[in-house]
């Protein structure tokens, strides 16, 4: 069981809440695996009609935490196994959830946590939120962020982020695609309640039934571009060690 992130179930609603706020709410791979798993349970459940992801603390997500470098380099198939599978599970189970995802984003949101956002189906954001894709600094080519934005973001702008590792404002996140409303930071969480409350006035049915066209007819070819993205990163990331 992870500390990391709260669950519980609000009528309709299954609110998942990151909970370190001491730590920027950054993510182990061992609570990233607990995420999948907890929204992967929320998605087909037939009593939930959204899974709202919010933060408590001043950031959203400032990403994965990293933990000390093995002794022995991995292999790209152990990278690809231990590092990047867990990730993209996360990413895959928002992507097969029965029911849509609402991010809240009440401050920073940096690589994995960047990518978190956009990886919802619908996503609103604080006016004092920021977002960066800061992985390039460290040699780490952000792939695995890429796989989620490319349906998303224009090409450009992803490449913006990805090359420049700039952090971006609110605004520029809403003009980019990766939320679709921003609000003041004192009306954040009524608006998110609001939203909340719409969808699940709503029949069930109707709404797994947007949620699988979009999966469907808006994002092709997500296996395919989950499985390029973790190659990709498992090979460069244990080449560069040699």
């Amino acid at each position: 069981m992870t500390t990391e992130f709260t669950a519980a179930l609000h009528e309709s609603e299954y609110r998942i809440t990151l909970d370190q706020p001491e730590l920027g709410n950054m993510l182990t791979l061992d609570a990233m695996r607990a995420l999948a798993a907890e929204i992967r349970k929320a998605g087909r459940d037939s009593g939930v009609k959204i899974i709202r992801l919010r933060a408590s603390g001043p950031a959203f997500c400032r990403g994965r935490a990293v933990g000390a470098p093995s002794a022995t380099p991995p292999t790209s198939a152990q990278f690809r196994r231990n590092v990047a599978d867990p990730i993209l599970d996360v990413y895959r189970a928002m992507h097969e959830s029965e029911v849509p995802l609402l991010a809240e984003v009440q401050g920073d949101a940096e690589g994995f946590g960047c990518a978190l956002v956009t990886a919802c189906d619908m996503a609103i954001a604080s006016d004092r939120a920021r977002f960066s894709l800061p992985e390039l600094q460290k040699n780490l080519p952000p792939t695995l962020v890429l796989s989620v934005l490319r349906h998303k973001v224009p090409p450009k702008a992803s490449a913006h982020m990805v090359y420049l590792t700039e952090t971006i404002d609110a605004a520029n996140a809403r003009e980019w695609g990766i939320v679709a409303e921003v609000v003041p930071g004192a009306s954040l969480s009524e608006r998110a309640d609001a939203m909340v409350a719409s969808i699940c006035s709503r029949d069930r049915i109707a709404i797994a039934t947007l949620k699988t066209y979009f999966r469907e007819i808006t994002i092709p070819d997500f296996s395919l571009a989950s499985e390029v993205a973790g190659a990709s990163l498992a090979n460069a990331m244990t080449s560069m060690r040699r």
